[in-house]
């Protein structure tokens, strides 16, 4: 009797242990890693504030964060499966579009900020005119690209003709500009805020003085969210889950500002909380019953194509208009029914 007891002990405790294995297998199944790639630009704390309040991991998710300042690096890093999901400028999609680049969906646009960023003069230049045979730095094929050119072209200066454009990293551009390497800079915040408080820096135009916010409200190249095709054509439930788990922290952040800046000072934006306090009040945040009004025609959609044809035929920085469309994929976007 005691030899059975003995026994029924032991096959007891394996079956335990067994259901325990199997119950962590299945745990470990269900959490999906992903990683999200962005720089320290405000449009980047739903990501932050998800990952910091545990909204990611209640839907499943275990989130990654790289750092990484160009948008289009980011968009690479998504093209080569690297990274699964990010926000990033609206130039460098339409422009990696333009090359025919596949291997990602445009899914949404989750804010408006303009006035965050601009050119910015050294000492003793005050006017587009004193430009002429200056250097100018920011990074290429961003959304600081096509509002220099623009506010170059809108007062009487050729972008290609009569300055010097000079590309940089977009964590360098500060530091370049300060040391005197350059006679003006464009960068959004944080560093548009770093490009302004150089000593005898004027501040000569900002996205906000271009014919796209005057037509559309918007900035020259606003936020969009990008996702791995690959990724979610794998999936698409769970590329679906993730959104949702995305947009519920933006409302979070969208009803509870003054906590989201709190969690991200310091931390992912490294600014005065005063300043990030001031610059969050200007935004404004598309939540998930927004996307449907954002993602038409009449909105996004057609500041798109605007810009398009603008870097096209204007510039000429693009080999072709591309249909946009058909990276847009707003069938994973958790809409109530």
């Amino acid at each position: 009797m005691k030899y059975i007891l003995i026994v029924f002990v032991v096959v007891l405790t394996i079956g335990i242990a067994g259901c325990k294995d199997e119950l962590s297998k299945h745990e470990t199944a269900s959490v999906h890693e992903v990683t999200a790639v962005g720089s320290q630009w405000y449009g980047h704390i739903p990501v932050w504030c998800g990952m910091e309040k545990k909204i990611f991991e209640k839907h499943g998710f275990h989130v990654k964060w790289h750092f990484i300042g160009k948008s289009m690096d980011r968009l690479n890093a998504i093209s080569s499966g690297e990274a699964q999901f990010a926000s990033i400028g609206e130039i460098a999609m339409l422009s990696a579009m333009a090359q025919g680049n596949k291997r990602f969906y445009w899914v949404g646009n989750q804010d408006i900020a303009p006035g965050f960023e601009g050119l910015v003069a050294a000492k003793g230049i005050a006017s587009f005119e004193q430009l002429k045979g200056k250097k100018i730095g920011f990074p290429f094929g961003s959304s600081v690209d096509l509002t220099c050119r623009m506010l170059l072209k809108q007062n009487g200066l050729d972008p290609l003709k009569d300055v010097q454009l000079v590309n940089l990293e977009v964590g360098d551009v500060p530091a370049v500009f300060k040391a005197g390497n350059i006679a003006a800079a464009l960068i959004w915040e944080p560093g548009f805020s770093q490009l302004k408080a150089v000593d005898g820096a004027t501040v000569l135009g900002l996205d906000t003085d271009t014919d796209v916010y005057k037509k559309f409200g918007t900035m020259t190249g606003p936020d969009v969210l990008i996702i791995g095709k690959a990724w979610t054509d794998s999936d698409p439930e769970r590329a679906a889950n993730f959104m949702r788990a995305y947009f519920e922290s933006l409302r979070w952040v969208k009803e509870n500002t003054d906590d989201a800046v709190k969690m991200v000072a310091g931390n992912y934006i490294l600014q005065d909380i005063e300043l990030i306090q001031e610059n969050m009040a200007k935004f404004i945040w598309h939540d998930i019953d927004a996307q449907k009004r954002v993602m038409s025609d009449t909105g996004i959609f057609g500041q798109a194509d605007y810009v398009v044809r603008i870097l096209h035929e204007d510039m000429g920085v693009i080999p072709k208009k591309p249909d946009f469309m058909q990276w847009v994929n707003m069938e994973i976007l958790p809409f109530e029914n």
